[in-house]
């Protein structure tokens, strides 16, 4: 797997990520679930207490070894026959009464949830550290007035600030899907075969496999369902849309420092270090690269996530649903963990060029504020669309031969009739066509903190965080 090169590890995921989504991580995710039913059965009397007992403290990978398990596997062709195996080998006095009751869907859906929550553990934080970082630059430059460009043109302006506020808000608003989408992950699975727990109810009883399912949900800190959860593989496609969309999000951000640092351009820049190398033959050269590989992995993700959407389960359950989920969940969390990682530094340390902003921004001899222009002379003549051709067509006559805008209109006779030349000169000045960016900034960073302190109650439900701040 790339994520395991020695070159492109750090590319692909991060180090705390990547042992999150280990095999040793893996397994003993399934042997902690395979540890809670044997506590829970030995405190209900369904095993003995003692072979409980000994079941739990023998439910870690250095007792029960993931290669055991995969020369098993090799064998058996079946991977928690592999772990029931492995244990009863590596504890044979107790190990006849290991996995007794739950199905093959209870612990690798179980352990997935665990793991999960392993991971979330180590993204939230992180995206909330981004979060901060984009807010904090979003006020620091809400005055920085730049061109703002539709459909690739210079537009009218903006601030700087206010582009990051509107990535801050994004951000804040998938740290409040992934909160909701923890809601319905995470839960414990623990139903039998079929989804009827009839297995528990056979050697336990009715009334004790229902205290069963609440004690080991109580062991494992997962909410108990009403209902089975082995087809309701909705929750891990939601969560998977969710860190697509985290990607998607940076992505875009990396393909807008691409834009904003073009030679042409050069507005803004990613942080340089001397070190630094951008070609193997061009030694001028300092690429954004970190910023376009954000919009890479955001490919990635977005074909992962469509995965995990595309399970068609028959029946009450069958095996077509592990592929994506086995596959597909680490990766996203892997590239969403490093993009987060990655965006954080570059947007943190960004290099900002206000005075390359004003002079792209009047570039083309000041039609960037054709509209105010525009606005003021109808305000005055009370003739919108008169006053929209005239700018029209003399922003076209520039666009082909050149020329200042501002000194274009104010010779025109018939403007002559409603504005003055220093009236169109005032209010051509950018500086006094930001409308309300910096009110915005301000109230996206006020709001955000309001809706922080509620994310905080949210994700220390699901214990997500350990310290919020």
């Amino acid at each position: 797997m790339i994520h395991q090169s020695l070159i492109y590890a750090d590319k692909f995921g991060s180090a705390p990520m990547r042992e999150v989504w280990s095999e040793k991580s893996m397994v003993q995710r399934w042997l902690d679930t395979e540890s809670a039913i044997a506590s829970a059965q030995g405190e209900l009397g369904i095993i003995p207490l003692r072979v409980a007992r000994k079941i739990t403290r023998h439910c870690n990978v250095g007792v029960v070894r993931p290669a055991r398990i995969a020369a098993l596997h090799r064998r058996t062709g079946h991977v928690i026959v592999s772990l029931v195996k492995a244990f009863r080998e590596a504890v044979p006095d107790v190990g006849e009464m290991f996995h007794f009751g739950p199905t093959t869907q209870d612990i690798l859906d179980t352990g997935l949830t665990l793991q999960t929550r392993d991971a979330l553990r180590v993204l939230v934080p992180s995206l909330l550290r981004l979060h901060t970082t984009v807010l904090e630059q979003s006020l620091r430059y809400r005055n920085t007035i730049m061109a703002g460009r539709t459909e690739g043109q210079l537009a009218s302006p903006i601030t700087l600030g206010h582009k990051l506020a509107v990535v801050g808000s994004e951000l804040l608003d998938h740290l409040i899907r992934l909160s909701q989408a923890s809601d319905r992950l995470m839960w414990l699975t623990l139903f039998g075969a079929t989804g009827v727990q009839s297995s528990f109810c056979q050697i336990g009883g009715l009334r004790k496999t229902r205290r069963l399912v609440r004690l080991v949900g109580r062991h494992l800190g997962l909410r108990v369902p009403s209902i089975s959860m082995h087809h309701r593989t909705d929750r891990f496609a939601e969560l998977g849309f969710v860190l697509a969309g985290i990607l998607s999000t940076l992505g875009e951000v990396g393909l807008e420092i691409r834009d904003l640092q073009r030679s042409e351009v050069g507005e803004v820049a990613e942080p340089w270090s001397e070190a630094q190398h951008s070609s193997s033959t061009m030694p001028q050269k300092q690429n954004p690269e970190v910023s376009e590989w954000l919009e890479g992995l955001a490919k990635l993700g977005r074909g992962y996530a469509l995965s995990l959407m595309d399970i068609q389960q028959q029946h009450e359950r069958d095996i077509s649903r592990l592929p994506p989920e086995l596959h597909a969940l680490p990766n996203l969390f892997l590239q969403t963990a490093v993009a987060v990682e990655s965006a954080n530094t570059v947007l943190g340390s960004l290099r900002v060029f206000p005075r390359r902003m004003r002079r792209n921004m009047m570039s083309n001899g000041g039609l960037i504020m054709a509209e105010p222009v525009m606005l003021l002379l109808a305000k005055k003549s009370r003739r919108k669309v008169w006053a929209h051709q005239l700018c029209h067509d003399i922003s076209m006559e520039l666009a082909a031969t050149g020329g200042d805008f501002v000194d274009a209109v104010a010779r025109h006779p018939e403007v002559r009739r409603y504005l003055n030349a220093a009236e169109i000169r005032a209010i051509a000045d950018p500086e006094f066509y930001t409308g309300t960016a910096v009110q915005q900034v301000e109230d996206t960073a006020r709001e955000s903190r309001v809706r922080r302190r509620v994310l905080e109650r949210a994700f220390r439900k699901h214990e997500l965080v350990a310290a919020f701040r």
